[in-house]
Formats: C-alpha cells, sequence, structure tokens
C-alpha cells in the first residue's frame, strides 16, 4: 500500500504540475568550495548604498506566471514568540535554478550560500546546515526574487511551515561590491533563518514612538552596533557577541517542571525543521 504524500510534497507537486517540470530543478550539492574571484572594483553607487531588509517575502521570481493563488500559501509570516529550531536540528536547504537569470547566477547564488552556512556550522551556535538536492527534503530553498528595490536578499524566521524561502534580488548581482561578498548577506539572513532579529529591531521612532519593526523583539545579551544582524554601507560582519548571543540562546532549556525557557516574558517556542 502505497504511504500518503506530505503536505510539502503535494505543494511541490502543483508547482510543477502548474509552472512546469524543470520549475524546481536545483543546483547540485558540492563538497568542495568554488567562490567566484570577486568582480570589478566597487562603484562610488555601491560605496553609497546602505541595503534594507525585509522578512516577509515576496513570490519567487519563478512562480510568479500563474494565476494559481494556492501557491501563495508556501510563504511565511513572522511569529510573536521568540521562534527557533530544536536545539541540534539540521537545517536542509536547496537552490532553485528557475528565475535566476542564468546558470552561472544560480550556481554562484549556491556557492555563497554554502559558504555562508558553513561558516554558520562552524560557528557550533546549536543548528547546523546541510545542502541538498531534493526540495521536498529540504526545510528551505534559495529563489531568485526579482526585483525589490534596494533589497539584496530576504529570509525567514524559524517556524511550523513545511518549508520556507530565501529569496535573493536583482540589487545583489547588480553591484559589485555587494556581490562579491554575497555570502557575507546571506550570513545576515541565515541569522534571520536562526531566529536573530536586527540589532534595530526594538528601537524606536522618534517621531512617532512606535518600534521601528512591527514586530516585537527581545534582547538576549549585549548589543552590538556592529553585529551581522545590523546593515550599512559595508557587507555585514559576525562578531563574537553574535556568536555568543546565538550560542546561548540555543542552550536555553526547559525549566524543573517542563515549561519552556522564557527570555524576559516572552516564551522561547521550538519548531522542528520539516
Amino acid at each position: 500500500m502505497a504511504s500518503e504524500s506530505s503536505t510539502k510534497e503535494t505543494i511541490l507537486e502543483q508547482i510543477i504540475d502548474v509552472v512546469g517540470e524543470h520549475a524546481l530543478d536545483t543546483v547540485s550539492p558540492t563538497t568542495k568550495l568554488n567562490i567566484p574571484i570577486p568582480p570589478a572594483p566597487a562603484t562610488p553607487a555601491d560605496d553609497d548604498f546602505i541595503p534594507s531588509c525585509i522578512t516577509q517575502n515576496p513570490i519567487p521570481k519563478a512562480l510568479r506566471n500563474t494565476k494559481n493563488k494556492n501557491l501563495g500559501a508556501i510563504m511565511v509570516g513572522l511569529n510573536r514568540e521568540c521562534p527557533r529550531w530544536v536545539p541540534g536540528s539540521v537545517l536542509k536547504w536547496v537552490v532553485v535554478k528557475e528565475g535566476f537569470r542564468t546558470p552561472a547566477d544560480a550556481d554562484y547564488a549556491a556557492q555563497h550560500l554554502h559558504m555562508a552556512c558553513q561558516k554558520w556550522n562552524e560557528f557550533n551556535v546549536g543548528v547546523t546546515f546541510e545542502w541538498v538536492t531534493k526540495p521536498a527534503d529540504a526545510t528551505f530553498a534559495l529563489w531568485h526574487g526579482g526585483s525589490q528595490g534596494g533589497v539584496l536578499a530576504s529570509a525567514f524566521f524559524p517556524n511550523p511551515n513545511d518549508m520556507s524561502n530565501m529569496l535573493v534580488y536583482n540589487a545583489a548581482f547588480a553591484m559589485p561590491k555587494w556581490k562579491a561578498n554575497l555570502w557575507k548577506v546571506f550570513m545576515h539572513e541565515l541569522g534571520h533563518v536562526l531566529g536573530l532579529r536586527h540589532e534595530f529591531a526594538m528601537d524606536r521612532d522618534p517621531e512617532t514612538g512606535n518600534s521601528k519593526e512591527t514586530f516585537k523583539a527581545v534582547q538576549l545579551g549585549p548589543r552590538n552596533e556592529n553585529s551581522v544582524m545590523t546593515y550599512g554601507r559595508n557587507p555585514p560582519e559576525v562578531q563574537d557577541s553574535d556568536v555568543e548571543s546565538a550560542r546561548a540562546f540555543y542552550a536555553l532549556k526547559d525549566d524543573e517542571n517542563g515549561n519552556s525557557p522564557m527570555i524576559g516574558l516572552t516564551p522561547v517556542q521550538d519548531y522542528e525543521p520539516m
């Protein structure tokens, strides 16, 4: 007797039926890093550019040429707790070729995401990343997101969805300095995947008094203006405080009564990667 398809497999089959048989072709994983030589030096426009960041994704470019509204169900939102993956989880990922301008761009993005994942793995924060071939095996997929203004890439927070999406946009390929350091952009986005918020998430607008980000955040560890979770004129760099905070986050345990850990008054919610 054949087993029933999972929700993830059903969604992926639906995408193939609607968009085409090659809609979910992926970049094959490699165990050997082959980061391309950085492009030409930065231009003045590069030097003045400060990227913006979003954590609610548009529809991937490869899925836009369809009238099937149900495909939007694979998008994710933000949660109102401190979400993290179950400590010790392995987050598996793929890179979907469809939507990238050229196969070389898809390979380039895959190599840079692989490098960023390897760097986070080396930090031993409590969760690891693994590059796989099949979308059905993946916790998340990297897609090309088309044009999104000054946004280079976007990701998601830990969640119970069957599959989540990371997107990389035209701007990331258009400016030499940022293209050469795409892996550092992905370091920032993987911080979100781990559950880290922007360093400025708790800041308030001096005019309105409202938080700069819509969804609440809580602070764990000291603030660092140079955090990888902050964007400026230069590509973000992981700081010791980023690693220490991520390790502390994933080291939190249930109390002696089995209650979930808290950060301040906010509960930590663990999710199993699908």
